[in-house]
């Protein structure tokens, strides 16, 4: 008679991996959810399905009236500063033992995740828009973003 211990090993081996989420299909659909935050917040009003996420990798950079940094250091003097009534915003899915220096900021003190990707989400927002930084992040979390390692 065979032993059930290496069967049952064998079988909670095949059902317990979940599989990794596509995540060019999750980006795309964070993207269509920001472009229908446009009507309340004019500052996407340049934001297109067409054209976010446009790099090769698994990210979405946008600017609406941005200039070149005034400051001297921290991730914030490297990236488009928005005008009064602009925006500047990066979201990206990647490895989490990166180590790109866009990956190493502590904006956010607790790692967020989408499967097994790390999740970046950086915002810069003019001083007189109405903040849309707080319905970006709940459009993440709605495509799955949690705490890393947990629920």
């Amino acid at each position: 008679m065979r032993p059930l211990v290496p069967a049952i090993a064998m079988f909670l081996a095949g059902t317990t991996s979940a599989a990794e989420p596509d995540y060019a299909s999750v980006l795309a659909g964070i993207a269509r959810d920001i472009s229908a935050l446009k009507r309340e917040y004019p500052q996407l009003a340049g934001f297109s399905v067409d054209e976010h996420p446009r790099t090769a990798g698994l990210e979405i950079t946008y600017g609406f009236h941005t200039h070149r940094s005034a400051g001297g250091g921290g991730w914030t003097a490297g990236v488009p500063n928005p005008d009064a009534d602009g925006v500047w915003f990066y979201i990206d899915l990647h490895d989490p033992a990166s180590t790109l220096q866009i990956h190493t900021q502590p904006a956010d003190p607790v790692p967020s995740c989408i499967g097994g990707k790390r999740v970046s989400f950086l915002i810069l927002e003019g001083t007189a828009t109405r903040k849309v930084g707080g319905p970006i992040g709940a459009i993440l979390q709605r495509h799955g973003m949690k705490p890393c390692g947990g629920g």
